[in-house]
């Protein structure tokens, strides 16, 4: 790529996040700052919190609508500089769409695993019986959450049009695979942390609140981002990655309704902390795919002659 090209792809890059952020935080503060809460008296997120969150998702389509309007890019479906919204499974590609559907599952599941496996006594099956009622309602739960995340993904569709269907092609061009996730991943944490702020995902009763939570989301987007951005690059379609963001945020637990926080003790009993720990086996899955895509492409790098190896998405 040409210093041209790059500039012109960074300038491009600066207009969208800050169109997104823009209008994403505007509507954020816009609650915030009158004082209303996002959570209710539970410590879950409220009506409003929840409508906020949701609207929220779809502020980076809305960024990327407005910004290839002025960029003069515009709006094909498929192929080259795309919005990416084709669907094909030949060439393999439908094993991406399977993992984008299993995954959150495995790691998901894996993570809770990891909770009672350091903090036995917090395994409770009264608990599981008190929160789910019918156990049948239970063990279907991963299916549920599968299928409403395979099939119900606007807001994913809507975070994924903007993140990894623009801005990650952007920073692959502009750094490289490797630096782009991470720089993708810090970015989208930045993005979610006036939601941390309010309490969404662990709410406000934990040690170092709000920062602690600032770290916990930006490692969490830079893990995800990589298996988003990998799903992506592999099937030139953001449709994988916004079911995968959707099933993700759907939780496809069985063994959560096992795990009884009052019995986790005080520092996995502290709700930042908990979400890192179950959280591990994603970022053990991420930074192996990482560690082996990259060292796929040094490998490769010879065949591409001396300059730097073509990145696409």
């Amino acid at each position: 790529m040409t210093d041209m090209a790059k500039k012109t792809e960074a300038r491009r890059l600066l207009i969208y996040l800050g169109i997104t952020f823009a209008i994403s935080w505007i509507m954020f503060f816009s609650v915030l700052l009158p004082g209303n809460s996002f959570l209710d008296e539970s410590g879950n997120l409220s009506g409003i919190g929840n409508l906020i969150c949701t609207f929220g998702m779809l502020c980076p389509a809305a960024g990327v609508i407005i910004t290839r309007f002025i960029t003069k890019e515009g709006y094909a479906l498929t192929g080259e500089n795309s919005l990416m919204l084709g669907i094909s499974l030949k060439n393999g590609r439908f094993i991406f769409y399977i993992l984008a559907v299993l995954l959150p599952w495995i790691y998901t599941e894996a993570g809770h695993l990891l909770i009672i496996a350091l903090k036995p006594g917090a395994f409770d099956r009264e608990y599981f019986r008190a929160v789910t009622g019918d156990v049948r309602n239970a063990y279907m739960f991963p299916l549920m959450a599968i299928v409403s995340g395979a099939f119900i993904s606007i807001g994913g569709l809507g975070e994924e049009l903007g993140w990894r269907g623009y801005m990650m092609p952007k920073l692959v061009k502009l750094f490289g695979f490797t630096k782009a996730v991470i720089a993708g991943g810090i970015i989208w944490g930045i993005w979610h942390w006036p939601l941390t702020y309010a309490g969404h995902n662990f709410g406000k009763d934990y040690r170092g609140y709000p920062f602690a939570g600032f770290a916990a989301m930006c490692l969490l987007c830079i893990a995800m981002g990589i298996l988003l951005t990998f799903v992506t690059l592999k099937t030139g379609s953001v449709w994988p990655a916004a079911i995968m963001h959707a099933v993700n945020n759907a939780s496809p637990s069985i063994m959560q309704f096992f795990v009884n926080p009052e019995k986790t003790g005080d520092i996995l009993g502290d709700r930042a902390v908990s979400f890192l720990v179950r959280f591990i086996p994603l970022f053990i899955i991420s930074a192996v795919l990482l560690i082996v895509y990259a060292a796929g492409k040094k490998k490769n790098a010879p065949a591409h002659g001396r300059g730097a190896v073509k990145e696409t998405i």
